[in-house]
């Protein structure tokens, strides 16, 4: 693999099929992003966590766990949430990405909280973790 970060398009281009009729965005941190008015609802890509694992005798190769976490913003709890939620989870857990390279993609607990804003967007946090192998040698 010789892109470190090579899940976040495969992640975005996964939501963006199974959730058509939602903004689907990444960032690189929940500072990062500019709320407006009309952004819910939406979903936001977050890299939460990155875990180096077990490394080869030789050194050549390391196990890499990565959270990805969907942040859905919505601006009406009660009747939006739910049902969003609901659909990143279907489309998220258990998901393997083509290709071999990535394991399934799993629900685990996010280190993030849902949360609002004064504008009453909400926030609910999703994370997915997935794991690959990283060569160290080109």
């Amino acid at each position: 693999m010789d892109d470190y970060l090579a899940a976040e398009p495969l992640i975005v281009a996964r939501l963006e099929d199974q959730i058509p009729d939602v903004t689907i965005r990444s960032t690189w941190g929940m500072p990062k992003f500019q709320e407006a008015p009309d952004t819910p609802p939406a979903i936001l890509l977050v890299l939460e966590n990155d875990t180096p694992g077990e490394m080869t005798i030789d050194g050549g190769a390391q196990l890499v766990h990565q959270t990805w976490t969907c942040v859905v913003l919505v601006s009406d709890a009660a009747n939006e949430a739910g049902p969003l939620l609901s659909r990143v989870i279907q489309a998220m857990n258990g998901w393997e990405p083509p290709g071999q390279t990535f394991s399934p993609f799993r629900r685990i607990k996010s280190g993030m909280t849902h949360d609002y804003s004064p504008s009453t967007v909400l926030y609910f946090p999703l994370a997915f973790q997935t794991s690959f192998v990283f060569n160290n040698f080109l």
